[in-house]
């Protein structure tokens, strides 16, 4: 993750590192019994035969085992979990998730609030995925590190790092699995402020699962460094729709774009969309004092301080109001 700011606002945000490590998988083909000739009439009558079947990484798939989805459903799909955070040379994308349920162990000096945060993140993406994701200090398939920046290409074995991330995460997949994961090395930035640490780890642990970054404003999944995306923590609609289509049986890590693009049917009529970007972070210019506040067309939009929770909107008694460019503590008339 970036971090970007200006006098009068400041947005905590994020990069990450995917190394991805499998390859293509499956095509279209006809199988015939070694040393028996196939005419071209005998392929056509046995196409007419399945045509309610494909055979994608060298198994059958029913029509019954594809997935309805709308079209943007599909776009999103393909990219929240095809196009790497991080690009691999010579490295052709493919589904990875977790067959077992992952571990999650942390260490470094996390705050209170950052162990209510990954526990509430763990919990969250656990529902959505069908995984159990537990918690605890103990070495673990997932180590959650909260070190310094500096720290961050030692702690990931790795080089180079951008050094404006305030959250990496390196993923590992079983040897001759395509797209299995198997472990998972996360960094959070120490110093960065903890509104933005909320944030970075319920990204960060979504990283981890096997998703990438969405170019959806407002999803948790998305790694931009502008004002142009929303700050909250929690999983949207889009984010949980995605992650629960990853973890659906009915597609197999190793699946590469062309074999999902078989497998999600763009044929549903209602499904999720991206959602506006509902909520920012203001830093008063003065005081430096952080606020959420609310977006939207209004020319003057409410604020709270309140920031150890994700504010419900419309916010109700509010503790100051954005013009987009100023703060002040009364409603300008």
């Amino acid at each position: 993750m970036r971090r970007s700011s200006t006098s009068t606002l400041a947005h905590a945000t994020g990069l990450t590192l995917a190394l991805l490590l499998a390859v293509a998988c499956g095509s279209d083909r006809v199988t015939t019994r070694a040393g028996t000739p196939t005419r071209a009439s005998e392929v056509a009558a046995n196409r007419a035969a399945h045509a309610h079947r494909t055979e994608v990484a060298g198994k059958r798939l029913n029509r019954t085992d594809t997935i309805a989805v709308t079209p943007y459903e599909r776009q999103a799909f393909l990219e929240i979990t095809l196009h790497s955070a991080v690009a691999v040379p010579d490295r052709n994308p493919v589904l990875g998730r977790w067959s077992r349920d992952p571990h999650l162990g942390v260490t470094g000096d996390p705050t209170a609030e950052d162990l209510r945060r990954i526990v509430e993140a763990a919990e969250r993406w656990s529902l959505i995925t069908g995984l159990t994701i537990t918690v605890g200090t103990e070495p673990a398939d997932v180590q959650l590190h909260f070190v310094h920046r500096t720290e961050f290409a030692t702690v990931l074995q790795t080089e180079p790092v951008d050094p404006t991330a305030v959250g990496l995460t390196r993923v590992t997949f079983v040897p001759n699995h395509r797209g299995t994961i198997d472990g998972a090395i996360i960094v959070i930035a120490d110093d960065d402020l903890q509104v933005g640490r909320n944030r970075t780890i319920a990204h960060e642990i979504g990283h981890a699962l096997g998703l990438q970054h969405s170019t959806c404003g407002s999803s948790v999944m998305n790694g931009s460094s502008d004002g142009a995306r929303s700050v909250r923590w929690s999983p949207s609609a889009l984010d949980a729709r995605m992650a629960s289509l990853l973890y659906d049986p009915r597609l197999v890590p190793g699946f590469n774009a062309a074999t999902v693009g078989r497998a999600l049917l763009a044929t549903a009529a209602n499904g999720v969309t991206c959602a506006p970007v509902d909520l920012e972070l203001v830093q008063a210019a003065g005081s430096g004092r952080h606020y959420f506040c609310a977006r939207g067309p209004q020319t003057v939009r409410p604020c709270t301080a309140k920031l150890d929770r994700e504010p419900s909107l419309p916010i109700v008694n509010p503790d100051a109001w954005t013009d987009g460019a100023s703060l002040t503590s009364h409603l300008p008339h």
